[in-house]
């Protein structure tokens, strides 16, 4: 009975002993972000990836989230270093957006669809990782505002100006791919291709828009000179419409989130990206003044929003980058 008794306290003893010495999840998330920071300052993507993936996503831990969007943007060769020491500068040069075509980290030549490069693919991860932070569900536009839900000032604030950053240089690989853009940023001068436009725009019935393709600025003058990737002559309605969408959500992204950042920076090269969101805005009002059915397609920040709705067609597709990329990228 005593030696029963005993092995039991023994054992006992050890389950206690075991339980008090096992870290709490916040304890393990803290151990993960330290060597995870580690492993990033060596470019050890991969196994920061890894490490942060392994322990689950954590959508209500702001520094996680960041850690875990930085790691994907590593193996997508981002670097905000990068961005703010030799990029941020070439943001207006040339002017509105073409600048953003030059960025170090916006060259990118893949050898079939963009949507399917490795580095295109590694930054949208990490793009959607603070897009979504808090756990916004795919279905609802991830405003800056809806992430507020979740996060303090401060940690909102540090997971929009990282966001801000790299949908920049997302769009600036958008750009230069379907854009055809020269390394001097100027649009339809690329030796890759030979588009003088993004898309084709066989689908424009309205008259206004159509009148404002041949007088739009650049080398855009007709409405059939297509990346071939955009192409609808080419591509599946369906994959089509996906890769639209995928420049519509990075536009509309860049406008809603970039007045936020810029609110609380001044001064320095900073100011040299204050320009974009300006020229974007000039180009949207002119739309949803001439073309009023459009609004579902200004406020969508989702991609699987703009994929899924019916209402948003091959025209409204179309119209909105005549007005928005054609207009402003020249």
């Amino acid at each position: 009975m005593f030696i029963h008794s005993l092995k039991c306290s023994f054992f006992t003893a050890v389950i206690l002993l075991c339980v008090s010495c096992g870290k709490s999840k916040d304890e393990e998330v803290v151990d993960a972000l330290r060597s995870a920071n580690i492993l990033l300052s060596s470019k050890k993507c991969q196994e920061a990836i890894d490490l942060l993936e392994g322990i689950g996503r954590q959508n209500r831990n702001a520094k996680y989230l960041k850690g875990l969007a930085s790691a994907y943007g590593c193996r997508a060769n981002y670097s905000t270093i990068t961005f703010f020491g030799s990029d941020i500068k070439k943001t207006a040069n040339p002017g509105p957006l073409g600048g953003m075509t030059t960025y170090t980290t916006s060259q990118v030549t893949p050898s079939g669809d963009l949507s399917d490069d490795q580095s295109f693919k590694d930054l949208q991860t990490a793009i959607d990782i603070l897009l979504y932070a808090g756990g916004i569900a795919a279905t609802t536009d991830p405003y800056a505002r809806e992430r507020a839900k979740y996060f303090s000032l401060n940690e909102a604030g540090d997971i929009n100006s990282e966001l801000a950053f790299m949908l920049m240089v997302q769009a600036g690989k958008f750009m230069k791919v379907y854009g055809n853009a020269s390394a001097g940023g100027v649009k339809g001068a690329g030796t890759t291709t030979t588009n003088k436009c993004f898309t084709d725009y066989s689908h424009v019935t309205n008259v206004i828009i159509e009148a404002g393709i041949s007088a739009l600025p650049g080398s855009c003058k007709m409405k059939n000179s297509s990346h071939p990737e955009l192409d609808s002559t080419l591509v599946s309605s369906d994959e089509r419409k996906k890769r639209l969408c995928e420049g519509v959500v990075l536009m509309n992204s860049i406008v809603d989130i970039l007045p936020v950042v810029l609110a609380t920076a001044a001064g320095g090269d900073i100011e040299d990206i204050s320009s974009v969101t300006g020229e974007i805005a000039k180009g949207r009002k002119l739309l949803s003044d001439n073309v009023p059915e459009i609004a579902p397609l200004l406020n969508t920040l989702s991609q699987k929003n703009c994929v899924d709705n019916a209402d948003i067609d091959e025209e409204m597709l179309e119209t909105y980058y005549v007005g928005v990329y054609e207009t402003i990228f020249q």
